[in-house]
């Protein structure tokens, strides 16, 4: 597992940016390759939790396996992940971490304040 740290800019509109701390994961092939087929597997036993249903089974069926083979492709091809993010909302001062754990990493990324619930862009600097 190889993480950095970088620096980026919390910015609100009509208020001077923040600084904030983001660490990315930089995954291996067979990092990535352990989630897609989570997600595989997971689309798997949903199908096969749905089969005995009547009814539901013909739509359920087919969309989770659908659904998890989509996502497990997304995740295959996702290089580096979030591993954490955190600084202060430039309108309340609040620090925070910023929900982003886990999810593919790209700047500029628009997100919320979980306390003011204003707009915010994380910016690389």
């Amino acid at each position: 597992m190889e993480t950095h740290t970088l620096t980026a800019t919390l910015k609100g509109f009509g208020a001077p940016p923040t600084a904030a701390a983001v660490v990315v994961e930089r995954l291996t092939p067979g990092r990535r390759m352990a989630r897609a087929g989570a997600m595989v597997g997971f689309g798997i036993v949903a199908a096969l939790i749905a089969l005995p249903i009547p009814v539901v089974h013909f739509m359920l069926v087919p969309g989770s396996l659908l659904v998890g083979g989509i996502i497990g492709a997304m995740r295959l091809t996702q290089r580096e992940i979030f591993r954490s993010a955190e600084g202060p909302c430039p309108f309340c001062g609040t620090r925070q971490k910023l929900g982003l754990a886990g999810k593919a990493f790209r700047l500029p990324r628009r997100l919320h304040c979980n306390h003011c619930g204003r707009e915010l862009d994380l910016q690389q600097d």
